[in-house]
């Protein structure tokens, strides 16, 4: 897998809501940074157990891309991640930047930028 469809994979698992499905696109070791969490998720069960809450509580999620580079194992995409909240009429919408880093076909890093005014 490269760079480049992991980070796709990692967003059609938002899409679907199914932390389960981050699992193997991450190393042992892997590690995942958001901005809203203290500190990065490492390893695979909590990558997933990590992102769970956050899953269940969106509705609707889509992600485009804005922009998406590819180089040596790296991945860059630039985008929009467009959810609902679920059992509320609230928007959950925000631009953001991810980047991964790969190791022997998984992800090593992954590393979310966003801008969270609109969270506030």
């Amino acid at each position: 897998m490269t760079a480049l469809e992991a980070l796709r994979a990692v967003f059609r698992a938002w899409e679907a809501g199914d932390p389960d499905a981050l699992r193997d696109l991450f190393c042992a070791d892997g590690r995942y940074l958001d901005p809203l969490k203290d500190g990065s998720l490492q390893g695979r069960e909590a990558i997933v157990e990590g992102n769970r809450p956050a899953m269940a509580a969106i509705t609707d999620c889509q992600i485009s891309e804005q922009v998406a580079i590819e180089s040596d194992g790296r991945a860059v995409v630039e985008g929009y991640f467009a959810s609902q909240v679920a059992g509320a009429d609230t928007r959950f919408d925000f631009a953001f930047a991810a980047v991964v880093e790969m190791r022997d076909g998984q992800i090593e890093r992954l590393a979310e930028y966003f801008d969270t005014r609109p969270l506030l």
